[in-house]
């Protein structure tokens, strides 16, 4: 669940959270796609595809915290370097379709955003597509 905290928090880094066990530092996004992300190059019958749903009210994070996601496991996988910066740049292209302006945010989205990373068997990032 994202939550804006109305001020600024610390950032982390990647190293910091790697190989980390959940619950065993500070909560943080970064916590939460560190265990998927573990999860995901589990071995024999525990390896499973995994996902990580982002939720809040309007205004409370969740396009930051998505974007801290991405970021820690394009980063924290080795892959494709520049593949955060891509997704990123798709939000304003699809934040230009349906925008409109809350009481508590004056550019609150009015819909969902699908992202799909994509991983090689070495568990390093390739590609993403957006939906």
């Amino acid at each position: 669940v994202a939550m804006n905290p109305l001020e600024p928090v610390s950032q982390p880094t990647v190293n910091e959270y790697a190989g980390s066990s959940f619950g065993s530092i500070p909560p943080h996004p970064y916590a939460v796609a560190e265990l998927a992300f573990a999860r995901l190059g589990d071995p024999g019958p525990n390896a499973k595809n995994q996902a990580c749903i982002v939720s809040g009210e309007s205004g409370a994070g969740k396009t930051e915290s998505s974007k801290i996601v991405v970021r820690y496991l394009s980063e924290r996988s080795g892959g494709a370097s520049d593949l955060a910066q891509k997704v990123k740049a798709t939000s304003p292209v699809l934040e230009a379709f349906g925008n409109a302006a809350t009481t508590r945010n004056p550019n609150s989205s009015r819909f969902g955003k699908f992202l799909k990373l994509l991983f090689d068997c070495s568990d390093k990032s390739q590609s993403a597509q957006l939906v």
